[in-house]
C-alpha cells in the first residue's frame, strides 16, 4: 500500500472516530482528537529526516482534522457547537501537555496497527491552535477609531486553503482527502 494510501486511510479513520464523540463529553473528543493528530505524525515518524517535511505534512494534516471537525459539529450541534467547542478546548490545552498518546486505537481502525504511535508536539499544537482560534478569533489591530468585531474563522474556507498547500506539496493526497471530506459531507 502506497504511503499516500495509508495517509488516507488513517485521515479517514481519525474523522469518523472523534466524529463519534460529537455532543457527548468534551474531554473524551478533546483526547480523541489528540489521538488523531499522533496518528497522523505516527507513520511519518521513521522517515523524518530532521528537516521537517514529515512534521509539516503531519500539521497540515492534523488542521485539516481540526478544521472539519469544526464543520462537522457545527453542522451537528447548530448554535450549541460553540459552546461545545469551548469545552473541548479548554480539555485540549490540558490534553496537549501530555506526553502520552492514544493514537493506537486510530491506527488499528486505519489498518495501520503495526506502525509505533508517536507523540507529534508539531501537530498538536496546530489542531489546538485551530480549534482554540475558532472559539477565541483573535481581535484584530486597528488603526482606526472604531473597533471592528473579531472574526470568526471559516472552517470550510481553511479546509480549501489547507488542501490547496497540500497540493502544492502531493497532488495526489490532497485530491484524495479532498474527495474524502465530500464524502463525508463536509464541503472543501
Amino acid at each position: 500500500m502506497a504511503w499516500r494510501n495509508i495517509m488516507a486511510s488513517i485521515v479517514r479513520a481519525s474523522l469518523d472516530y472523534v466524529g463519534e464523540c460529537l455532543g457527548t463529553d468534551p474531554s473524551e473528543c478533546a483526547r480523541r482528537l489528540i489521538a488523531s493528530a499522533d496518528a497522523v505524525y505516527s507513520p511519518l515518524r521513521p522517515v523524518d529526516s530532521g528537516f521537517g517535511e514529515a512534521r509539516k505534512i503531519a500539521s497540515t494534516l492534523a488542521s485539516i482534522i481540526a478544521n472539519a471537525f469544526i464543520s462537522m459539529a457545527e453542522s451537528k450541534l447548530g448554535g450549541d457547537a460553540l459552546t461545545f467547542l469551548g469545552e473541548v478546548a479548554a480539555r485540549l490545552r490540558e490534553e496537549a501537555k501530555t506526553g502520552e498518546t492514544f493514537a493506537r486505537e486510530v491506527l488499528e481502525r486505519a489498518g495501520a496497527g503495526l506502525v509505533e504511535p508517536s507523540v507529534s508536539k508539531e501537530a498538536r499544537e496546530s489542531l489546538v491552535s485551530d480549534i482554540v482560534e475558532y472559539v477565541e478569533p483573535p481581535q484584530p489591530a486597528t488603526w482606526r477609531r472604531r473597533r471592528s468585531p473579531p472574526r470568526r474563522p471559516d472552517p470550510r474556507q481553511r479546509l480549501r486553503r489547507l488542501l490547496r498547500e497540500l497540493g502544492r506539496r502531493d497532488p495526489l493526497l490532497a485530491r484524495e482527502l479532498g474527495q474524502l471530506l465530500r464524502s463525508l459531507g463536509v464541503p472543501a
